[in-house]
């Protein structure tokens, strides 16, 4: 059973490993893997309340020697400083560091002494931050390491300790031979330039001593749909030739790394082959399904584009269908998908410990008030303050619009509308006594209802069955707002007083996506309809007791509307249905908007004052399409 919860851990499944670590505890409760293991489940869905509770109660703080029990309690307490607000952190910092230096002097590990001196430096104790760091250099400097990822981190801990100790030349060197130890381990080195950053700043040193070892900047791209050929409207081969040479040199410029975008005919697909030659990461983000896509994106554009699509799609790292559309029929779906290809670029900066880029072929005299498109998309990012290349390319003949919707596209008496949706359930409400149930639905479902009613931005729909709550919003970063509140008006109902189970909990599943909306025939109200609900349901039993767990769409959506407020961190793929593909999901919490991780969102981004319109000097004519 160890095997099964260890592959559902690897794989993000957390909530089945919670599940089935709860599972065997009930037979052997003194078991220190199981229990290590069901709080680090917590602490990965961001539960924290909950895992810091099962942190306690499964005395795991007395786990001598135990170094992975001992440093997931500093860990808990690092993760609560970096979320609280700024004029509470040093006192929490200092919490933390003390709780790593206790472990550290237990078993002398270097992971976390170095994590004591580095917590230590951040709040404010830099004597003490020294000596550690003397000491965790000192002793890691002996020895050598055959694997390959314990070898970086051997390497990156002595990088950190030559920072602590301000010597920023041996903290480069160490870095880059610690990377050239695992070099495909870019996660490890994103979360060690996120410390490393940290300390640079706490130090007034620089962040130009990163360049040369940060992972490539994250990239969104779009273009302008064009066909080829020698015919008027079409772009010539001489044309397409010096596109090409100017999209080359905007990712060159900008040292790009993994790309999101579309693959349709014209400048997205040249975009993509350029990324693929320069052996980039190409990610492609698709309103429908690749067929309908290439059948409406690519086909009615020539022929040629359909092999170099069909060539882009193979090699791609990923392909995401937004929706299960059998057609494109609105500029809503396309500035969905564009949406989450910007927030994906986005939240990979961000695990990346980089600032993302948009590389955009626009025609100068496109119209700006079309709504959709590579204008649209402009507009979207430019508004978030990040950074953009545009590419001036002026098309003789422009793309063709898309077609009205009618009653017979959508249905009679429906209307599509986008919907932030989410599912809240209470865990473990099967176990409340009888006589105990008219003291749950008022101590704990009246109170969540209570709190529905005072939220600022109220949802567009509501109901409610059983135990569980459905409520829909227009956009992510109120439906947002409103899971973090529910679940902090859960935590702060007295089950004990109510004379209810203590193992009760608050889940809590997010998706957004299109949706129709219609009456309901039995109730003879509006409600919403569709498959985007059906799987904003599903995700809702795999959140982790006491966290809250959404969709992909959801977390990227919300990267784009609310940067800061809240943070995503990826779960894994999770099945939510046997009849769907595995979903990435991710847990989601808020944080205190002068909080140090709140900082380190905006140090990953660039900011709407000072976001860069980069134009290299060939972009400054306008190529022609003959």
């Amino acid at each position: 059973m160890r095997q099964f919860i260890e592959d559902s851990f690897k794989r993000g499944d957390l909530a089945a490993a919670f599940d089935q670590c709860l599972d065997q505890l009930d037979r052997a409760p003194d078991d220190l893997w199981l229990r290590h293991r069901a709080v680090l489940c917590l602490v990965k869905s961001g539960a924290l309340e909950r895992a810091r509770s099962l942190y306690s109660r499964y005395q795991l703080d007395r786990a001598d020697f135990d170094e992975d029990c001992l440093a997931l309690g500093a860990r808990l307490e690092k993760a609560s400083a970096f979320e609280t607000e700024a004029s509470a952190f040093p006192a929490q910092a200092r919490r933390a560091a003390k709780r790593y230096e206790d472990v550290f002097e237990i078993t002398g590990g270097h992971y976390p002494g170095i994590n004591a001196a580095s917590m230590y430096l951040l709040a404010g104790d830099k004597p003490r931050s020294e000596r550690l760091a003397r000491r965790v250099l000192h002793e890691s400097l002996g020895g050598t390491a055959t694997d390959p990822e314990e070898a970086y981190y051997r390497g990156a801990t002595q990088a950190e300790a030559h920072l602590l100790l301000g010597d920023t030349r041996a903290m480069r060197l160490a870095l880059s031979a610690a990377r050239d130890c695992d070099p495909s381990n870019t996660i490890a080195l994103a979360t060690s330039l996120q410390q490393l950053r940290l300390i640079a700043d706490a130090l007034g040193v620089k962040q130009e001593i990163f360049s040369g070892v940060q992972p490539g900047r994250p990239v969104h791209f779009a273009g302008n749909i064009f066909p080829l050929g020698s015919a008027p409207g079409e772009v010539s081969q001489a044309a397409e030739t010096r596109l090409v040479r100017q999209i080359d040199l905007a990712l060159e410029a900008v040292s790009a790394g993994p790309a999101f975008g579309a693959v349709a005919a014209g400048a997205d697909i040249l975009i993509a082959e350029a990324i693929l030659r320069r052996g980039g990461s190409l990610n492609v983000v698709l309103p429908v399904p690749v067929g309908v896509f290439i059948e409406s994106s690519v086909r009615p554009f020539g022929s040629p584009w359909i092999k170099r699509c069909e060539a882009c799609l193979n090699a791609a790292s990923q392909i995401i269908e937004v929706t299960s559309d059998r057609r494109i029929i609105s500029g809503e779906t396309l500035n969905f998908s564009s949406r989450v290809a910007m927030g994906l670029a986005r939240m990979r900066a961000e695990v990346l410990a980089t600032e993302p880029h948009q590389i955009l072929v626009s025609d100068p005299g496109a119209n700006p008030a079309r709504g959709f498109g590579t204008v649209h998309d402009a507009g979207q990012w430019h508004r978030a303050g990040l950074d953009q290349t545009v590419i001036p390319f002026k098309r003789q003949k422009s793309s063709s619009n898309l077609p009205k919707r009618s009653d017979a596209d959508i249905g009679h008496g429906f209307r599509p509308v986008m919907r932030a949706m989410l599912f809240i359930d209470i865990s473990g409400s099967s176990r409340v006594a009888e006589d105990r149930v008219p003291a749950f639905v008022d101590t704990v479902l009246r109170r969540l209802v209570d709190e529905v009613d005072q939220l600022e931005d109220s949802p567009v729909y509501t109901d409610s069955w059983g135990d569980g709550l459905f409520l829909a919003f227009e956009q992510t970063a109120p439906a947002a707002r409103a899971a973090t509140r529910l679940r902090e008006a859960f935590a702060a109902i007295d089950l004990a007083a109510a004379e209810l189970p203590d193992s009760l909990d608050i889940r809590i599943g997010g998706h957004y996506g299109p949706v129709h909306e219609g009456e309901d025939p039995l109730q003879k109200r509006p409600t919403l309809f569709g498959a985007q609900v059906a799987i904003a349901a599903r995700i809702e039993p795999c959140a982790v007791p006491g966290s809250i767990c959404v969709s992909e769409a959801f977390a990227a959506v919300l990267a784009m509307e609310q940067a800061g407020e809240f943070r995503c961190e990826y779960i894994g793929r999770t099945e939510v249905d046997t009849a769907l593909p595995k979903l990435p999901l991710f847990a989601l919490r808020a944080v205190a908007p002068d909080s140090l991780i709140a900082q380190m969102y905006r140090c990953s981004v660039g900011r709407a004052e000072s976001a860069e319109l980069i134009r290299i000097d060939e972009f400054k004519s306008v190529i022609e399409a003959p």
